[in-house]
Parts: C-alpha cells; sequence; structure tokens
C-alpha cells in the first residue's frame, strides 16, 4: 500500500510506502497532526486515526516521555539545544523529492519516496519498543499535552543525529585475518558466503563494508588460499580507508595483506586488486594508474569491470573527468549490479558540466541502492545548483543527512554548505549559520565555508579546533593525489597539531615537504611522526633515505638503529640498512643486508630493485638480471623496477637492447616521464650526448620544473663542450631546488674545467652552505685552491674532506700536491704514503712517492718505490722518467741517458720531451 501525506502547511507529500511512513514516524519525523490517504484515490485522515500508524505514532511519543523524565531526574539539569538539524521545521523534514524536473526530456524524475526508507539505530530501537501488546487503556489517549509532542521530536531527531557523529568519532581499525582455523570450510559453503560478501560489496556503502570485511576476514582465516576472498577484502579496505584511524597498525594490515595476496598471485587479477588498492591507499596514484594500464592491455584482464572502475576512480583525481566517465560507464556495464561505478559515472558527468545525464545516473544509482547517501546529496545539490529547484533539493538533502550512513567528510561538508547557501536565499541567517559552521568544522579547507561563517558573525568558531583529525588527513590526501602538494602539507600539519600521537599525519607531511625541496622540515616532521608512534617502521625507513640521500649516512644509520629496536627482523628495516649502504657505494655490504630482506620477505619490489642495483654495481649482470626480472614480476607497475631492468639489459646485452625495452615501455606508458628521463640517460651512457640532449629538452618542455632533466641536460651539454649552456642548466637546476648542492657543485665544476678558478671556489663555497657532506665537494674545493695558489685554503680543505671521508684516497693525495710545491717533500711522502694504503694498486702513486723521498734526499728509499712500481706496472713511462733522475742526482750519467731514453720511448709525445731531450744530450757530452 502508497500512502500521501499531507502536512501543517497543506503541501502533500509522498506516495510513501506503509513501512517508510512507519519508519518516518518512529524517526520523529511525523508528529501525529499530518493527514494521511490511500494512493492515489483514498480520502483524507488524520495519521493518528489510521489503526496501521497508531502504535508507532504511541510507543515513539510514550517512550520520548520515558527518556525525557529519566534523564532529567539524572541530571537535573535544562535541556540542552538541539542539533542544527533538529531546529529545521517539521515541514521542512524527510521530504526527498517527489516532483519531476520541468523538462522531464532533459531531466528524469527523481526517485519515487518509497525508494528511500529512513532507519537508524536509534530509529530501529525505536521500532524494537513498539509492542504489539500496548494496552486498551493506552490506546485511547489520542489527545497529548503539547509539551509531550515537543519532546519527542527533539529526542527523535537528537536521535538521529547522534550516532553518526558517535560512530565518527570513535574510528575503527581495519580487521586483520589471523592464522588459519583448524576448522576448514568447505568449498561449497565458502562460494556460498563469498556471494552474500558479493551481495553486501555490491551496494557501495560504508555499511556494506564493514559487514564484508568481517564476513571477508573469516573466510580467510578459514582457508588462508582463498584469492577471491584476499582481492575482494583488499578492495574494501581502500573503501573504508577514510573512515578509520590510517596508524601504524592499519598501514600494516595493508602491507601485509598485499604481501600475502602477491606472494600466493604474483601476476592475477587478485594480487593486482591488492596491489593498486595500497598504491592507491597510500596516495601513490601514478604508480597505481601504470599498474592499471599494464593490466587493461592484457587479453585475459581486458574486460575485468574492476579495473575500469578503478581507472576511473584514478583518472577522476586527476581530473580528467570526461575520460573517467567513459571508463565507469564500461565498468558498470560490464557489472550492472555494482553501484559504485554508477555513482562514479554520475559524479564524473557533474563534474564534465553534463548535469542533466549526471541526474539520470544519479537517478539510476536510487534504483539500485534507494539509500545510498552519497547519491541523494550529489544529486540535491546538483539539483539546486543547475536547476534551480532548491525546496525539493533542500527537503532531499535534510532526509539524506538523517541516515545513519558514514560519507566522507568533503561530500557532508557540501551538503551543509548547500543547505547554508539554500537558508541564506530564503533569508534565515541562524539557520545559514549553524549549516556553514557545520561544513566548516567537516572541512576546514575549505574557504567558502569560512568565509560564510565569517559574514554570518560566526568568528569565534573559526577558532575552535576540530578533532576529526582523520579527515584532515583525508582532505591532505585528496590535494596530494592532484599534485597540490602544498596544500595537502598543510592539512597533514593541522590533523597532526590537532593529535599529536598521529604519526601517519606527520610522516605525510614530511613526504610532502621532501617532494616541496623543504628537506631539513621534511626530516623534523619524520622526528614528530616517529615521537607520535615508534612502532611506525615506515618513518624510520623514510627518514633513513631522506638521510642518506643528502650524503648523511651516520645520521641515517642511527635512526635504522632506532627502528630495530622496535622489530629488529623487519624486513623493511634490513633493507633501509642495504639502501644506506649502496647509497655509500659498500656495495658488499649492501648486498649482505639485501639478501638478508630478500629471505624475510622475498616480494617487496624496493628489495628486488636495490639488490639488481647492488649486483649491477658489482658488474654481477647476470645475477643483476634475475632480481630485475622478479622486481618487474613483482610489481610491473614500478617505474624504478622497469628502470632497473633496462639498465641492466643494456648491461648485459648492450645498450640498445636496455634502449628498445624503454621506447616500448613509452609507447605504453606515454605519460610517465621517468621512462623518458631513463632513455636520455642510457643514451648520454653511450656517449650519445647529443640524442640525450635532444631528449632532456623534450622532458622540459612537459615539465619545466623537472630537475633531473636540468642537471642531465647540463651533463649532456658539458660533454659536448658547450659550457655557457650547461653551466646555465645547472643553475636552472639549482634554483629549483634550493636544498641540493648537486647543482652548485657540478656549475663549480664547468668553472674548474674552463682554469676559472676563482668562479669555481665561490660555487664551491655556495654548495658547501648548502650541503657540506656532498661528496668529494671539499676535495674540489681544495683543487681549486690549489691550482689559484692559495695553499694553506687547499691544505683546509683538504682536512675538511678527510673528517667526512678518512677511508679515501683524494685528501691524502691533495695535500701530497701541496706539500710538493711547497717543497716539504718528507710530509709530502707521508701523504702518499697514506693514499698507497687507502689505494695500494696505483703504480703511479708509488712513482709520485719516489719523487718526494728523491727530493727529500732519499734516493735509495725512492729506487726501491720504484722496484714496486714496476712489478705492478712495467710499462709506465713515468717510472723510467724518476728513475733517470735518481741515476743523474748520484752521478750515473750512463744509467740515467738509457733510463731517459726508455722513458721517450714509451711516451714518444711526451709534454716534456724537449726537456728530456736536452737532458741526455747534456749528460752524454759529460757538460
Amino acid at each position: 500500500t502508497l500512502w500521501v501525506i499531507k502536512n501543517r502547511t497543506g503541501e502533500e507529500l509522498g506516495p510513501y510506502s506503509t513501512e517508510a511512513v512507519i519508519g518516518l514516524i518512529s524517526a520523529g519525523g511525523l508528529i501525529g497532526d499530518e493527514k494521511i490517504k490511500k494512493y492515489p484515490y483514498g480520502k483524507w485522515m488524520e495519521i493518528s486515526k489510521e489503526s496501521q500508524f497508531y502504535d508507532s505514532l504511541l510507543a515513539v511519543l510514550e517512550e520520548a516521555t520515558q527518556t525525557s523524565h529519566s534523564k532529567i531526574r539524572k541530571t537535573e539539569k535544562p535541556k540542552t539545544e538541539p542539533d542544527e538539524i533538529s531546529q529545521i521545521d517539521q515541514e521542512t523534514q524527510f521530504h526527498p523529492i517527489q516532483k519531476a524536473l520541468p523538462k522531464p526530456e532533459v531531466a528524469p524524475p527523481v526517485p519515487r519516496a518509497e525508494q528511500v526508507t529512513f532507519s537508524t539505530p536509534a530509529a530501529q530501537q525505536v521500532l524494537d519498543l513498539s509492542s504489539p501488546n500496548v494496552s486498551v487503556p493506552a490506546k485511547k489517549k489520542m489527545i497529548l499535552p503539547l509539551f509531550l509532542v515537543g519532546i519527542s521530536v527533539l529526542l527523535g531527531l537528537l536521535a538521529l543525529v547522534w550516532p553518526d557523529s558517535a560512530r565518527r568519532l570513535e574510528k575503527p581499525h581495519l580487521l586483520f585475518p589471523r592464522s588459519s582455523s583448524t576448522t576448514k570450510a568447505n568449498p561449497a559453503s565458502s562460494k556460498q558466503a563469498l556471494q552474500k560478501v558479493i551481495s553486501s560489496f555490491l551496494q557501495d556503502s560504508y555499511d556494506q563494508y564493514l559487514v564484508s570485511q568481517n564476513s571477508l576476514v573469516n573466510l580467510i582465516e578459514q582457508d588462508s588460499q582463498n584469492l577471491e576472498a584476499r582481492g575482494l577484502l583488499c578492495l574494501v579496505y581502500k573503501e573504508l580507508w577514510p573512515f578509520v584511524m590510517q596508524d601504524s597498525a592499519d598501514f600494516e594490515s595493508v602491507n601485509a595483506l598485499t604481501r600475502a595476496t602477491r606472494s600466493l598471485d604474483p601476476v592475477g587479477i587478485n594480487g593486482i586488486y591488492c596491489e593498486v588498492s595500497r598504491l592507491m591507499i597510500f596516495g601513490k596514484f601514478r604508480e597505481a594508474r601504470g599498474v592499471l594500464d599494464h593490466s587493461l592491455n592484457q587479453p585475459s584482464l581486458s574486460s575485468a569491470p574492476v579495473l575500469y572502475s578503478l581507472k576511473a576512480e584514478i583518472l577522476s583525481s586527476d581530473r580528467e573527468v570526461a575520460t573517467a566517465a567513459l571508463y565507469a560507464e564500461k565498468a558498470k556495464k560490464l557489472w550492472p549490479e555494482w553501484v559504485k561505478p554508477q555513482f562514479d559515472y554520475a559524479s564524473n558527468l557533474a563534474l564534465a558540466g553534463q548535469v542533466s545525464a549526471a541526474f539520470a545516473a544519479y537517478q539510476e544509482v536510487l534504483r539500485l541502492n534507494p539509500k545510498h547517501k552519497k547519491a541523494l546529496v550529489e544529486q540535491a545539490i546538483l539539483q539546486a545548483k543547475s536547476f534551480q529547484q532548491k525546496e525539493q533539493a533542500y527537503n532531499q538533502l535534510i532526509a539524506a543527512l538523517h541516515l545513519s550512513e558514514l560519507i566522507p567528510r568533503p561530500i557532508e561538508a557540501r551538503a551543509y554548505l548547500s543547505l547554508a547557501q539554500m537558508a541564506a536565499d530564503k533569508k534565515d541567517g541562524r539557520k545559514s549559520l549553524e549549516f556553514a559552521k557545520k561544513s566548516y568544522e567537516l572541512n576546514p579547507g575549505d574557504n567558502i565555508a569560512k568565509e560564510m561563517v565569517l559574514r554570518l558573525g560566526g568568528a569565534k568558531e573559526l577558532t575552535q579546533k576540530s578533532s576529526q583529525t582523520g579527515e584532515l588527513v583525508y582532505l591532505g590526501d585528496q590535494y596530494y593525489r592532484s599534485g597540490d602538494c602544498l596544500a595537502a602539507q598543510a592539512e597533514y600539519k593541522a590533523a597532526y597539531e590537532l593529535e599529536t600521537t598521529n604519526g601517519v599525519a606527520a610522516m605525510k607531511a614530511a613526504k610532502c615537504l621532501w617532494q616541496l625541496n623543504q628537506s631539513q622540515e621534511a626530516i623534523l616532521w619524520l622526528n614528530k611522526a616517529i615521537v607520535a608512534d615508534k612502532k611506525l617502521l615506515s618513518a624510520y625507513v623514510l627518514q633513513a633515505d631522506y638521510y642518506s640521500q643528502k650524503y648523511n649516512y651516520v645520521a641515517a644509520i642511527q635512526v635504522l638503529n632506532k627502528a630495530s629496536q622496535q622489530n629488529a627482523n623487519q624486513y623493511e628495516v634490513i633493507r633501509g640498512y642495504g639502501m644506506v649502504e649502496y647509497r655509500r657505494n659498500n656495495l658488499k655490504e649492501a648486498l649482505a643486508y639485501l639478501q638478508r630482506a630478500f629471505k624475510t620477505y622475498e616480494n617487496d619490489g624496493e628489495t628486488l630493485v636495490l639488490l639488481a642495483k647492488t649486483l649491477g654495481g658489482l658488474r654481477e649482470y647476470r645475477e643483476a638480471s634475475k632480481y630485475a626480472v622478479r622486481a618487474v614480476e613483482v610489481d610491473g607497475t614500478s617505474n624504478e623496477a622497469q628502470l632497473t631492468y633496462a639498465k641492466v639489459l643494456a648491461q648485459l646485452n648492450g645498450v640498445d637492447s636496455g634502449i628498445s625495452y624503454l621506447k616500448n615501455l613509452i609507447s605504453r606508458f606515454s605519460y610517465t616521464l621517468d621512462f623518458r628521463l631513463g632513455l636520455a640517460e642510457l643514451h648520454a651512457e653511450a656517449e650519445r650526448y647529443r640524442i640525450a640532449q635532444q631528449l632532456y629538452e623534450q622532458i622540459l618542455d612537459a615539465d619545466p620544473r623537472n630537475k633531473k632533466a636540468f642537471l642531465g641536460l647540463a651533463e649532456a651539454l658539458r660533454a659536448q663542450g658547450l659550457f655557457d649552456k650547461a653551466l646555465k642548466s645547472f643553475l636552472d637546476a639549482a634554483i629549483l631546488d634550493p636544498t641540493d648542492a648537486e647543482g652548485i657543485f657540478k656549475a663549480g665544476m664547468v668553472y674548474l674545467e674552463k682554469d676559472k678558478y676563482a668562479d669555481a671556489i665561490k660555487q664551491f663555497q655556495r654548495a658547501v652552505k648548502i650541503n657540506p657532506l656532498f661528496p668529494r665537494l671539499n676535495y674540489y674545493m681544495g683543487k681549486a685552491y690549489f691550482l689559484n695558489g692559495d695553499y694553506a685554503f687547499a691544505l683546509q680543505a683538504s682536512e675538511e674532506e678527510r673528517k667526512l671521508n678518512p677511508n679515501l684516497a683524494d685528501s691524502y693525495l691533495l695535500a701530497a700536491e701541496v706539500y710538493t710545491v711547497t717543497k716539504q717533500f718528507n710530509k709530502c711522502a707521508e701523504e702518499y704514503q697514506q693514499a698507497i694504503k687507502l689505494r695500494p694498486q696505483g703504480a703511479e702513486l708509488y712513482v709520485k712517492l719516489a719523487r718526494c723521498y728523491r727530493q727529500g734526499g732519499s734516493p735509495d728509499i725512492a729506487e726501491n718505490m720504484l722496484n714496486i712500481a714496476a712489478n705492478q706496472e712495467s710499462g709506465l713511462p713515468e717510472i723510467y722518467k724518476e728513475q733517470g733522475a735518481i741515476y743523474e742526482s748520484r752521478g750515473d750519467a750512463r744509467s740515467a741517458v738509457s733510463a731517459y731514453n726508455k722513458y721517450l720511448a714509451l711516451s714518444p709525445n711526451a709534454p716534456d720531451r724537449n726537456e728530456i731531450e736536452n737532458r741526455i744530450l747534456k749528460l752524454s757530452s759529460g757538460k
């Protein structure tokens, strides 16, 4: 049976089903003085006289009275003001859109009222109290005091609002399947249970996702090999992520489920579901897009509706709404019962300006799920904004917001903002302010809501901090997805400042700050993340990563030591040690750590990539290729894995094989600049500098702020002898990232090569101020001082280099050169001896040491040094030149002439040939 309701103002609403009317009564939306008739030809009568609804009305009123008296006795305090929703006039409550739009040919009619039932936990509790055994005398009490009616309305509305706010404040953790149950479910029951889960999942609602999560966890605990349950649970995690705690425990749940599923299904569709969900949860949308592109290009996966839906979501986050709508449309055609792609299709149409088509699409969502809160909200906002049917939109928003279903804060905030604007149009400043305050509380980053609160006189409310830190993090994630790291880090910081135990917010702020080239502040925010959540291992490893990129290896190791105190056997920490040792070029030690990490978890893409790079550095190319191939198999979307594989191919099979591989990737993923950078680097390594230059220039045309491209272009120009252009590119890179010393250092190297020593020294001094730990910076600055004749400063720079890198020979060699020029031959010999300890296989060093001993008056020791040099490299011309000088100092002219002649024979184009020939003539003549 359907019913039409007439409220106190005479407005007709409906038709509603009997169940819907009872739901409205139970929720407090109807108070007994309305009229009702059967649809379409019934007679009007008071709703309280209709037997089907009398019991419900009476039960609500009696319960309200008892609750009110009980609360007054317990608290003995006056009633508090109701929530803003409860202050709305009765005639505007619980009335979804009933009237069609003015132009039905372009705007289809809205959903029928009976499709939307408003049931909440509180309302259900009231219904449970409606016992059929109500006493007959009670039924005769048709007229109740007005204050009881008011109390019933007030408490009914508060009951609607309270559960939703309580649920938002008490955020759950993701549920993670533990060890398998001893009793295994049989395949038939598992399949039946999975079908029920899928039915819940298709509804696209928070409550149904919770139901799905519980069931899926149980299924996996009974059968850990159930890949379908695992893949679906990963998708559920993604949908629940905005509503959960998002702390280290939730991060580990996501990582652990993905890790285990990919181990069981490394290249299958369920492993892909988990990997894409993980990447999207962690804000790596570019990488997720790569995985999806790669997957959809495979014939076996090209008709998977979930993949199209995920691609639509990513495209929408990149503001490619027209294309996103096409992918969502494809997903809904492949799986018509699934609500999510239908909603995404409608949303993208609305964003693309196709409002009529969007309205119709929202209608289809509500046909599939009449209580889909997001669709109700978005449709109403669309109707108010685009079709100017504000009264109907207002009613539908109020009705939707009374639903207990949780929706993302930004959507809910827009609903309240729309209500505020419509209330302002009605000149109702009080309601408008209340709604605007609610919108601002839900989304503090919305300047429109903020300005509206200020304009309506609510400045005091803006100073009050919101406790909804999770929503600030969620908002930051939205900015991060769209590439706006400046706005994202502000939201993450605000979330942390409101809740200083939120380590994830601090870590996300650090990531954004690093991308904004604010490296020192990024490291400081990682300190905050670690203090906030000592078990957040990702924060430790990330900080070690940042320290090592700044060449502060000591600090990086210290951070990892702290992490190992939390969990010494965690593969992520072990991999961190390997990463630091790789960056400091301690390849054998790096390999040992990385192999340990690999044994702990064999499918970690980052470990596999580092293993391939390390083995490549050790020139074990075949072994490196095994890990590179495995890395691509595990995570074909990882740009780093693909680039590493291409470089290993180039090392193993020649540079053209690596180039061919990258060209194929570029044709498939044309929007990914990393592959173009890798291609340019391979050409540069093959000394094809002109081609590399062109590639770098193309990258900069697409992304004028690409620091790597500027540095690569500068190196290509420098190799071609185009020093002025190279210098400009190095300095452009330095401007892009003032915290990175590389551009300034390389600019100094260009000046050094052009013999402009004073200019080189200036650049090196600037680089030292930026990062005094930059590799070999002090050595080259000392070299510039030495060539400029500033020997004291050269020695000082040598000492600074020695403090930073005591195990490198460079600083000792520089000091030896200074002592040679200043004729301090004993000190010169000492420095060369230290250099030889660090670099014992250098025959040339023994020759230089011999020269110092000879000039210092120790020719016998000098001759011994030359014998060692000859044993290492007998064909080195400098041995015989220095040998001739020793014989000459002893007065042995014949031996000296023989040695000098051997020198000229081995080095016929020696720069000092004329001088040596003159010596030979002089010694031969006996003069």
